[in-house]
């Protein structure tokens, strides 16, 4: 019996010495690949998608810029083209002459506020809409201007018609306001502007003026 158990203690030994003899000498390439086998990821399925073709640039549905709604202007003669004007202090290159020259690419802008523009029509005229327009090129910013209207049979004397309100000027709406008011006897019509968030401490500005009877 005692014999049994002695070679029962004498083959646990021998088991015990092979095992650790095989960790001691087994190679490091084998230990690596071990390890990278437990650690690896499974490799992600990719699914390979056809490019539409196309003749020409696309945008995607859902990131089209919106057209400009440009309000439609009234209809007649404007009054005010090419008429002498005059306003308060401007800034650098855009004078007055700019208001009414027919390019809306030019523009004028005073220089203080509160500041005005005035036009004289060369003539009397039962007038009703006025029309103040900025450059429509979306880099003019969507602003605010303040100012009213007043108008005058003699250049000296003038009668407020539409009272100081604030407008607002958008490219995406034509960067443009229509005023309309009470028909009334004019020769001469002024703006005085007092408040543009697009200029801030300087002035007003506008591209072109419009009158319309």
């Amino acid at each position: 019996m005692k014999k049994t158990i002695s070679y029962i203690l004498i083959a646990i030994i021998v088991i015990c010495s092979a095992v650790s003899i095989y960790t001691i000498f087994m190679t490091p390439a084998e230990t690596s690949g071990s390890e990278t086998a437990k650690n690896a990821k499974p490799t992600p399925i990719v699914n390979r998608v056809a490019t539409p073709e196309q003749s020409k640039v696309e945008v995607p549905a859902g990131f089209e810029k919106p057209e400009p709604v440009v309000p439609e202007l009234p209809t007649g003669e404007n009054v005010a083209l090419n008429k002498k004007v005059e306003s308060g202090l401007h800034t650098d290159v855009y004078k007055p002459k700019n208001v009414n020259d027919g390019n809306v690419l030019t523009y004028w802008e005073g220089a203080d506020f509160p500041n005005y523009m005035k036009i004289d029509l060369d003539g009397t005229y039962k007038i009703r809409t006025a029309v103040i327009m900025l450059n429509p090129a979306a880099i003019w910013g969507p602003r605010t201007q303040t100012f009213e209207i007043q108008v005058s049979t003699d250049g000296e004397e003038f009668t407020t018609v539409v009272p100081s309100t604030q407008y607002q000027f958008d490219p995406q709406t034509g960067n443009l306001v229509i005023i309309e008011f009470t028909p009334t006897d004019a020769a001469y019509v002024q703006f005085i502007f007092t408040q543009n968030s697009g200029t801030f401490e300087k002035g007003g500005q506008a591209a072109e003026i419009c009158i319309y009877e």
